[in-house]
C-alpha cells in the first residue's frame, strides 16, 4: 500500500504520496474528501481526527519535511499557518509559537488584502511594483487597517501600504527568530507570498530558503518521519 503524509491545519489540507510525489490541497473542512486510501501519517492541528496509522506533530513533521526537501539542516523554520506561527530552532528542538492573535498569521495578511480590495495572491505582485513602502507600525488588524486608511488619505499609493504591510509582518515574526541564527526555511502557505519572504530578507539579512511548495512540507515530513524512524512494514 502506499505512504502518504496528511497534514490537517486550521485552513487547509495537504495530502503528498511519497510513491509519486503527487500533492492535493483543500479546504481543512474538506480533508474527508482528500483522504487518501493506503498507509496515512497524519500531521496539523487536527490530526487527531484523521483515521492514521501514526500521528506526528507540527514540529516534527516540519524539521523531516524541510530537510528532506531542502538536502541540508538550517538554524531555524519558521512556519507562518493561517492561526498561528511557529519559530523551530532546530538547534535546540526548542519552539516558540505567536497564536494569541491574527498578527503574523496568514489571517491577518487576508484581512488587510480583503480591506485592499485586492486578492490575497496579488499582494506580492503589488509589493514589487514599488520601492517605496507606507509607514505600517501595527500587525493587529483593527490598527493596522486604521494605519492603511490614513496613509492612503495621506497619498500613498495601495501597492506602498502592502509593501508597508509585509515590512511590518516581516518586523512581527522577524523578530521571534533567534538573533544567532544564520540560515532560515520558510514554509506554510503565506510563504508563497515573495513579497513576505522579500520583507523577511531585509529584515532578517540572513539566508532564507523557501521549498517550492512550501504549503505541503509539513505532509512530507510525516511520510519523512515514518521511513527515517524505521516504522515501515517490510
Amino acid at each position: 500500500m502506499r505512504l502518504y503524509g496528511f497534514d490537517v491545519g486550521s485552513r487547509t489540507a495537504k495530502s503528498y504520496s511519497h510513491e509519486t510525489g503527487e500533492t492535493v490541497v483543500a479546504d481543512s473542512h474538506r480533508w474527508r474528501e482528500i483522504l487518501p486510501e493506503g498507509r496515512v501519517v497524519s500531521t496539523g492541528y487536527f490530526r487527531k481526527k484523521v483515521p492514521s496509522l501514526l500521528k506526528v506533530t507540527e514540529i516534527t513533521a516540519a524539521i523531516y519535511g524541510t530537510r528532506h526537501i531542502l538536502g541540508r539542516d538550517v538554524d531555524v523554520i519558521l512556519d507562518i499557518g493561517g492561526q498561528d506561527t511557529k519559530v523551530i530552532d532546530t538547534r535546540t528542538n526548542e519552539f516558540t509559537m505567536n497564536d494569541r492573535c491574527s498578527a503574523g498569521t496568514g489571517t491577518f495578511l487576508e484581512f488587510m488584502a480583503g480591506y485592499l480590495g485586492i486578492e490575497l495572491v496579488e499582494m506580492g505582485e503589488c509589493h514589487f511594483a514599488v520601492e517605496r513602502a507606507a509607514p505600517i507600525n501595527s500587525t493587529c488588524s483593527v490598527f493596522a487597517q486604521s494605519e492603511a486608511i490614513s496613509r492612503l488619505v495621506e497619498g500613498y499609493s495601495k501597492e506602498e501600504v502592502v509593501r508597508g504591510i509585509h515590512l511590518a509582518f516581516a518586523r512581527k515574526i522577524g523578530d521571534m527568530v533567534p538573533e544567532d541564527a544564520k540560515t532560515l526555511a520558510l514554509i506554510g502557505g503565506t510563504a508563497k507570498n515573495r513579497g513576505v519572504v522579500d520583507a523577511l530578507k531585509e529584515h532578517l539579512k540572513i539566508k532564507v530558503y523557501v521549498p517550492d511548495d512550501p504549503q505541503t512540507v509539513n505532509a512530507v515530513g510525516a511520510a519523512q518521519y515514518y521511513l527515517r524512524k524505521g516504522l515501515e512494514e517490510g
